[in-house]
């Protein structure tokens, strides 16, 4: 996976903690101003790396109206806030995949499912396992 991929899938987690549930074309807007994006991936990757994510979930759809008068609907795309209810917490479910170099010297196998993730303070099992 390459390195603008990584820091695409980090930054979509961040956009979309802070602004709620979106479409595809909206967090594609929001990227654009993101500071440590380089390049906004097309429609069809940005599906992709979405889908990919773990932390990130559909949650409905919105109707769109488009310039001709056509609606059509757009899925919403959020966090998982059942899983991760603190900003903080985001980087306890990191897929070993795009963490960065650092925190990946910190993941450990968890014992419960056998993912690499950071795991909590005090804990044994890590928060997806906690949680589930």
């Amino acid at each position: 996976m390459s390195a603008n991929n990584k820091r695409v899938r980090r930054a979509i987690l961040t956009i979309l903690w802070a602004d709620g549930p979106l479409t595809k074309e909206t967090l594609a807007d929001r990227l654009q101003t993101y500071k440590s994006v380089r390049q906004v991936p097309s429609p069809n990757s940005l599906s992709a790396l979405l889908c990919k994510n773990p932390q990130i979930v559909s949650v409905g759809v919105e109707k769109v109206e488009s310039i001709y008068g056509n609606k059509t609907t757009h899925m919403l795309f959020d966090i998982d806030r059942f899983l991760i209810r603190d900003e903080s917490e985001i980087l306890f479910t990191l897929p070993y995949n795009i963490m960065t170099p650092a925190q990946k010297k910190e993941a450990t196998k968890c014992p419960t499912c056998g993912r690499r993730r950071i795991l909590l303070p005090n804990e044994t099992s890590c928060l997806c396992c906690i949680r589930a």
